[in-house]
């Protein structure tokens, strides 16, 4: 498991950010009827062996006041850029194994209801998540008589991008500032100093920590490819460090690119011509990592967009990579405007 991988597992480690998922990002009031302070990690049996699970999947219960029932939160983080098909099977596939070991862990017997069991996806790659969240919606067109008897079973997907980041910022809840932090592709501040703000409580020192660990050698090194982030204590020198190094940070990991393309030109250079090639080679490089940043901020690029910007010259891709910074909008990048 990557660096990433483990850093965000750590984050949803602790119940305190479990329950602000669950708060923020479950649809339905019957969430408040829950009681948190029952919340806690399965530890039941071994999962990994018995139903499949990786390392970085991870199950929480607790229980719903309305009868005491428990209810079972499946939290299946997903780490990689691009979504799964059949994400819907590997879902069903790990329900029915934790079933299997709830019937066993809690000696169920005949007549005995079995615990609600609500599986959620995490996601934040690009472009957004088309996969079918229901695996009865992957099987083919069945008769009539026979749809009775096919699975039916649909996963909570979270795309972190999918949601407006006004929206994020007035949630004021700590998962929706690591959703900011995540899909945003430019250096913010301001998640970062709510973050801190909704953390302050003592019982939450262990999460802060964990959340700077997070930024400091996760979130920031993909932000600032090539740059070596110095360490900091605490959330709040997090904000401070980026406000005061974002300019130069960004001109440096743009830089770090153009001497990759540099290098990209001197081998193509050696083909066709020395000197014709390392121009051609270094207009080619700054494109190819210009066009990797704007899909990692704005998504899937339509074609047309990725020739224009795979042909532009030299002063042109410079301009391109100086209004990056700050836009918003791939429209005020490639004309611009902000309409």
């Amino acid at each position: 498991m990557g660096r990433h991988d483990s850093s965000y597992h750590l984050l949803f480690s602790f119940p305190h950010l479990v329950e602000c998922l669950i708060r923020g990002f479950v649809p339905g009031d019957w969430t408040e009827q829950l009681d948190f302070s029952t919340l806690e990690a399965v530890r039941e049996g071994h999962p990994r062996d018995d139903i499949g699970m990786r390392y970085d999947d991870m199950i929480w219960r607790l229980r719903w006041r309305e009868g005491g029932v428990w209810v079972y939160v499946y939290l299946l983080i997903e780490f990689q850029r691009t979504d799964e098909p059949f994400m819907a099977v590997r879902i069903l596939d790990y329900d029915a194994g934790l079933y299997r070991q709830i019937v066993r862990a809690m000696r169920l017997q005949r007549g005995d209801p079995l615990p609600i069991v609500l599986p959620m996806v995490l996601y934040h790659g690009y472009p957004a998540w088309t996969s079918e969240t229901e695996v009865f919606d992957l099987i083919a067109p069945a008769p009539p008589e026979v749809e009775p008897y096919l699975p039916h079973l649909r996963y909570l997907l979270l795309d972190v991008n999918a949601y407006p980041a006004d929206e994020l910022e007035r949630m004021r809840n700590p998962v929706a500032c690591i959703f900011q932090l995540e899909a945003s592709q430019t250096p913010v501040t301001q998640p970062i100093d709510q973050l801190d703000e909704l953390l302050q409580a003592p019982e939450h020192k262990g999460l802060r920590k964990a959340a700077r660990r997070w930024l400091n050698h996760v979130l920031l090194p993909l932000r600032f490819p090539g740059v070596t982030v110095p360490e900091v204590k605490n959330l709040k020198e997090v904000s401070l460090m980026i406000a005061e190094h974002a300019i130069d940070w960004t001109a440096q990991s743009r830089e770090e690119g153009r001497e990759e393309g540099r290098e990209e030109g001197r081998e193509e250079g050696r083909e066709e011509g020395r000197e014709e090639g390392r121009e051609e080679g270094r207009q080619e490089g700054e494109a190819a990592v210009l066009l990797r940043l704007l899909q990692r901020k704005f998504g899937s690029l339509r074609p047309e967009i990725q020739e224009t910007v795979r042909h532009a010259d030299a002063d042109q891709l410079l301009d391109w990579a100086d209004r990056f910074v700050t836009a918003s909008t791939l429209d005020e990048i490639i004309n611009g405007s902000g309409t």
